[in-house]
């Protein structure tokens, strides 16, 4: 082979290599840019999934739910819808329980149920007016219209109206007991809701499912919720969605949570 022949054939050789060089580079920036490409587009797709909202307080939200909203796990959506029995009475009860027994109220709802303990020694009025209208019937059938649950801080359950919007009551007021100073509202309190003071106490009650301490002595407390049963029932409702009743009043549940039933015992004390 000549000289000439050998640098041509060596010359040859290396812009190969070079050429193939070039190539393998080209094709490395490419499976970069590739992986990069992807890398940016599924950081995308979890952004939009995952983002986060502008939270605000459940009082001054506003769902805008389907009719055909999905229920919350455990409660059910009973068919035909339950209606109130419409009593209403032109004064409130006299008394006629006896401050030496404990009352429990047993509220089978469509979301569980929950037991509460009520003592008559400490609301004697308050006591005899809800055992009253139990027995009555008069809050078979209801919602609980109001549903205010402030994320970090209170939630609460508020049921007892016939009417359903917060405007209900059974014909009269009376003037509930006016609570300690040091009355706290703490997780498991049962109150009665008023209009302004214990004076215009009437049918409608609240659980206290989060305490809300920062809530003024101004309601009578009607009793106690104490076991996880019923704390379980309670907390599946303020998962209740739905409209915004307006003033701060918190949301009322869509599809309806219903009070289906109220029975109550008398148990000794001890």
């Amino acid at each position: 082979m000549s000289k000439r022949s050998y640098e041509r054939r060596i010359k040859a050789k290396r812009e190969a290599a070079r050429a193939a060089r070039k190539k393998a580079e080209r094709m490395r920036k490419l499976r970069i840019a590739a992986s990069v490409a992807g890398a940016i587009a599924l950081a995308l797709v979890l952004f939009f999934v995952f983002k986060p909202g502008k939270s605000k307080p459940a009082a001054t939200t506003t769902p805008s739910p389907s009719a055909s909203a999905s229920l919350i796990a455990g409660c059910t959506e009973p068919s035909p819808a339950p209606t109130p029995n419409g009593k209403h009475f032109p004064a409130p009860p006299a008394s006629t329980i006896d401050k030496n027994k404990i009352y429990v109220a047993t509220f089978t709802t469509s979301c569980g149920t929950v037991t509460m303990r009520m003592d008559p020694a400490v609301s004697p009025r308050t006591v005899n007016n809800f055992v009253f209208l139990a027995r009555q019937g008069f809050y078979d059938g209801t919602i609980f219209h109001r549903v205010q649950n402030i994320p970090g801080d209170y939630a609460i359950v508020q049921g007892g109206d016939p009417k359903g919007d917060g405007t209900g009551n059974p014909g009269y007021s009376y003037a509930g007991e006016t609570p300690a100073p040091a009355t706290k509202y703490l997780r498991g309190v049962v109150a009665m809701a008023n209009s302004g003071s214990p004076a215009s106490n009437g049918s409608q009650f609240f659980f206290v499912v989060r305490d809300w301490p920062s809530l003024g002595p101004s309601y009578t407390v009607l009793g106690k919720v104490d076991d996880a049963t019923s704390f379980a029932s309670l907390e599946r409702m303020i998962l209740a969605q739905g409209p915004d009743l307006g003033n701060g009043l918190g949301l009322r549940p869509d599809p309806p949570i219903y009070l289906l039933k109220v029975t109550i015992e008398e148990l000794k004390r001890g």
